[in-house]
């Protein structure tokens, strides 16, 4: 290679990697080859973009914003939010690499931001819908949208009512085979349910005290009801009546402040009842048995952002949390559970350079931890969460990301008033108090992009964890519980990969193959045997494929999706239970005979999924070993249809 080949590709090299790596914008007209009728619908539909919801009931945020800013409800998923507003509302989305000036990613290496038009707009939309089952049974459900935006007021209102069947329910046999002398017996099952969801929703908005106020406020009511019936020797027949609420109001304000300053405030109340009840007959004998929980939730928060200079964001913030729960059953003493917690945080996001962007933080979460009413001092820990973020982009289609954070678990309120049932106290005097797990994480992520639409994305996480929680023995004279227990330090691995890849080069225009799968690993130690197995739950692959085709002379779109099921274990002190379900595929295509309606038409559950339970029961415990009887369920799941119809107003 002659000298000046090599100051070429020098400069060529020097080029890329101060290239500006700027947020990519999307306007509507872009969408319009999609036929996208809702926000949700653009936002998948973004070139190199997988959309995720977070969980909003744990307050993890999803890796879409609107106006810069999360949702302020709590009890709406992301998707929902999103499938609310019209493409008319939309100005236009930015898919953001790394960070932005102003711009809080959410601990994603990319978000989406999407921006509304200032106009008032008035919009409505209706979606009927309903389950088909294969004997020809209907589930009708209905849902109803309104939305105004008149200057700078907005007002939002949902109302809907969904009837779902519950699909894991099915055909089965349970076959026990017994070590000893008693022959094998075999059941058969025969199980269905049905779920019930009422949703009142209502949002309002308004510019106050030259800032944004906003209000949402919820009602959720729902049922559950199933029966299952076992054809033995002697037929019995279990019913379980469930029912529920739960109820939400939040208030979010926020304000841009002098010297580049941003302010935002929030306070959120949640409350939920949940009563379920079960019989059994079997025979002459009826057994009953019932489950009461009432829980509430206040938070109460603030942040804090300020512009320190160009590239240079400086958040600060406090958040107080109450949780309180109370469980009364018919095989437990009341339980009664509270926690409280304080968490302070303080970061700071560079935007280095056009290529490089780092983010470096610290929270320092109080919690103390109240069980039973009868204990006047409530057991206090205090957990610091550093976490660093560096995002590298040596040029516009290439990202290296590297993620260093302290992980804090929120504990299981169940586990925690089980744990330290006052029944029980007797026993747990030589055994610490349950406290989350905590888990020191790294990952490291290489992503490509490449023609307009695809993406390939490779990335590693290694994961210690110190005070893992699974069942463990506790022993007091001759007898051994089983509880929920920190089991002593754990590590998991996982690789995941992610490929997008448009076929319009492929001979088959305007489609997308998406292929992804994720392999973990782990290792702890049993409290039990003390050798080392997998954290209990863990799945070691998964995978799904799908595709999906946008046919714009002929208003439709389609897709066909497949996954690989899962597969899991559990441990307990006289039980090793293996739980598998089979793959699940889906067929579907959107037909919009009008610009304001949507017919949807899917098939599910194409191939009938096999769900599987295993117990391998111990006469003692599983370190004496002696088995002695396994038992093996199994539930064939039928195919459904589900159609469904939109009408923008």
């Amino acid at each position: 290679m002659t000298p000046p080949t090599y100051l070429r590709h020098a400069v060529l090299l020097a080029c890329a990697l101060t290239a500006e790596v700027a947020a990519q914008s999307y306007a509507p007209d872009y969408f319009r080859q999609f036929q996208a009728s809702t926000a949700m619908d653009m936002v998948n539909r973004l070139p190199g973009f997988t959309f995720d919801g977070g969980n909003a009931g744990r307050g993890v945020a999803g890796n879409v914003l609107i106006n810069g800013k999360r949702p302020a409800a709590k009890n709406d998923a992301l998707g929902d939010v999103l499938g609310r507003i019209p493409t008319a509302a939309v100005e236009r989305i930015e898919v953001i690499n790394g960070g932005a000036n102003g711009i809080d990613m959410l601990g994603y290496p990319t978000v989406a931001n999407l921006l509304l038009k200032q106009m008032d707009l008035v919009s409505m939309s209706t979606t009927a819908s309903t389950s088909i089952q294969p004997d020809g049974s209907l589930t009708p459900s209905l849902e109803g949208n309104y939305s105004l935006k008149r200057g700078d007021q907005n007002i939002t209102a949902l109302l809907s009512r969904i009837r779902s069947p519950d699909m894991a329910q099915g055909l089965g046999t349970r076959t026990t085979v017994f070590t000893g002398p008693t022959p094998a017996a075999q059941v058969r099952v025969a199980g269905a349910g049905m779920a019930e969801n009422t949703a009142i929703k209502l949002g309002y908005g308004q510019d106050l005290l030259d800032g944004q106020l906003t209000w949402n406020g919820a009602l959720t009511p729902w049922t559950y009801q199933s029966q299952a019936s076992f054809d033995a020797a002697s037929h019995s027949l279990t019913s379980n009546d469930n029912a529920g609420h739960t109820r939400e109001q939040g208030l979010a304000y926020s304000r841009d402040l002098p010297h580049g300053t941003s302010l935002d405030l929030k306070a959120l109340y949640r409350t939920s009842e949940t009563s379920a009840e079960s019989v059994t007959i079997t025979g002459s004998d009826t057994s009953h048995g019932y489950t009461n929980t009432s829980a509430t939730e206040q938070v109460v928060g603030g942040q804090l952002s300020w512009q320190a200079a160009d590239g240079i964001v400086v958040r600060g913030g406090l958040e107080h949390a109450v949780n309180t729960n109370e469980t009364s059953a018919s095989y437990q003493a009341n339980a009664w559970v509270q926690e409280s917690r304080v968490e302070g945080q303080l970061s700071s996001a560079w935007q280095v350079d056009s290529s490089l962007s780092a983010e470096a933080g610290l929270k320092v979460a109080h919690s103390s931890l109240t069980v039973g009413t009868d204990q006047p001092e409530a057991r206090s820990h205090l957990y610091p969460k550093p976490r660093l973020r560096l995002s590298l982009s040596p040029m516009p289609s290439l990202q290296l990301r590297l993620r260093v954070e302290r992980e804090v678990n929120q504990l299981n309120f169940g586990d925690a008033a089980a744990y330290f049932d006052p029944a029980n106290k007797a026993i747990r005097d030589d055994y610490p108090d349950l406290v989350p797990a905590k888990t020191w994480l790294c990952e490291g992520a290489i992503e490509y992009k490449f023609w307009d639409r695809g993406t390939a994305m490779l990335s590693y996480t290694q994961s210690h964890i110190s005070d893992a929680v699974d069942r463990m023995p506790v022993r007091v004279a001759a007898s051994t519980y089983d509880v929920a227990g920190n089991i002593g330090d754990a590590s998991a691995d996982s690789v995941t990969g992610l490929l997008n890849l448009p076929t319009d080069n492929l001979a088959l225009p305007q489609g997308l193959l998406k292929l992804s799968t994720t392999w973990r690993s782990s290792s702890i130690t049993d409290p039990l045997t003390q050798a080392t197995r997998r954290l209990s739950g863990e799945t070691p692959l998964s995978w799904r494929v799908e595709f999906s085709q946008d046919l714009p002379q002929q208003r439709t779109n389609w897709g066909i999706s497949v996954d690989n099921g899962w597969s899991n274990d559990s441990w307990q002190v006289a039980e090793r239970d293996t739980s598998s379900g089979s793959g699940w595929a889906r067929a579907f295509v959107n037909y919009k005979p009008l610009r304001n309606l949507m017919v949807t038409l899917e098939l599910n559950n194409l191939a009938g999924r096999t769900i599987t339970y295993d117990r391998m029961h111990y006469a003692a415990d599983r370190l004496a070993g002696g088995v002695d009887f396994v038992e093996h369920n199994i539930t064939r799941t039928q195919p459904f249809a589900m159609l469904r119809v939109r009408r923008d107003w």
